[in-house]
């Protein structure tokens, strides 16, 4: 009797060790369970304190949001920001995704992020304190590269 006790003791353990293995082997690779979402994945998350949403621009094929690209602003630090996030239809895919901010007069030139990103690209952070901003971004998805690029705007 003690040794079928002990066998499923065994079996019962060894089951727990599975799961929990495979559970940490999950957490090493990223995979999150599905609903579970950071709280920085928010352009104002991803921005930082004190930031607010000013402006946006969808990237759109003929049936979906592919992605937005987002300008947001810091009074209190006068800093402009720009995040290109993934929509759903490409949230997860490796693509090429990319984030600009050029602040008028202010001798920089233009601040990007562009590269392979599965979620979003950027923070692009300038000071733009008194001075108008031109931002943008881009993916290219499928058989498409899609691009803005604001006129000049957001003075102040």
């Amino acid at each position: 009797m003690h040794d079928h006790d002990w066998g499923t003791m065994r079996t019962s353990v060894r089951r727990s060790a599975v799961i929990a293995s495979a559970v940490a082997a999950l957490a090493v690779l990223g995979v999150a369970p599905a609903g579970a979402a950071s709280a920085a994945a928010t352009p104002a998350g991803v921005c930082g304190s004190g930031y607010t949403q000013l402006d946006s621009h969808a990237f759109r094929n003929s049936s979906a949001e592919l992605a937005r690209v987002y300008l947001l602003y810091n009074a209190s630090t006068k800093y402009n920001c720009v995040v290109t996030f993934h929509a759903s239809a490409t949230s997860g895919y490796a693509l090429t995704t990319g984030a600009w901010l050029d602040v008028d007069g202010d001798g920089k030139g233009q601040a990007k992020d562009q590269g392979t990103y599965s979620s979003y690209a950027g923070p692009v952070r300038l000071s733009a304190g008194n001075r108008c901003v031109k931002w943008g971004g881009m993916i290219e998805a499928g058989v498409g590269t899609y691009t803005y690029t604001s006129s000049w705007g957001h003075c102040g």
